[in-house]
């Protein structure tokens, strides 16, 4: 997956197979290499971030006809987060196991300054109705580097279970 930083800094990046999500960046100390959940073995990433937006589902799900609105989206990002930084506030003690298909993942549910400011901003800019996003890290993956995307609150009721805690300790 390759990535780049964005907004003139070290603090964004965007990512993702086709170069559309805009993720925070975040790390961890102290993590088991893998854990199991539900009789399945899974393996912690090789990298951690925050999807803040997920341009590619967002255009694919509300069927957006925008002409080059990535780089649009971008932008508006980057001018956004120069007055409002969007940045981690903390994790929920909420662990999730997320399945769609063949794919599994473990996330933890976490709390974003501002970013449902930048997606009011969105909407009313491009006279959409996007669902903030349900904000969270992935952890751990059946398949190495294969997420589950969730990207609304449909997705969280539809594809995730709460579970406890997999690992034992606290990420904060």
């Amino acid at each position: 997956m390759s990535k780049k930083y964005i907004c003139n800094g070290e603090k964004y990046e965007l990512g993702g197979t086709t170069g559309d999500i805009i993720g925070l960046p975040l790390s961890f100390k102290n993590m088991p290499q893998s854990i199991e959940v539900n009789g399945d073995k899974l393996f912690i990433r090789n990298a951690f971030h925050v999807s803040l937006v997920c341009i590619g589902k967002i255009v694919e799900k509300y069927n957006i006809q925008i002409p080059d609105f990535v780089n649009k989206v971008v932008a508006d990002f980057c001018d956004f987060v120069q007055d409002n930084p969007i940045e981690l506030t903390c994790y929920r003690d909420e662990f999730r196991f997320a399945q769609e298909k063949e794919q599994g993942s473990v996330v933890v549910m976490c709390d974003i300054s501002n970013l449902n400011m930048f997606y009011n901003s969105l909407n009313k800019k491009y006279n959409l109705n996007i669902e903030f996003p349900p904000t969270h890290v992935t952890l751990y993956t059946l398949k190495p580097g294969k997420g589950v995307f969730l990207i609304d609150s449909s997705d969280i009721k539809d594809l995730t279970k709460t579970i406890p805690n997999p690992i034992g300790v606290n990420l904060d």
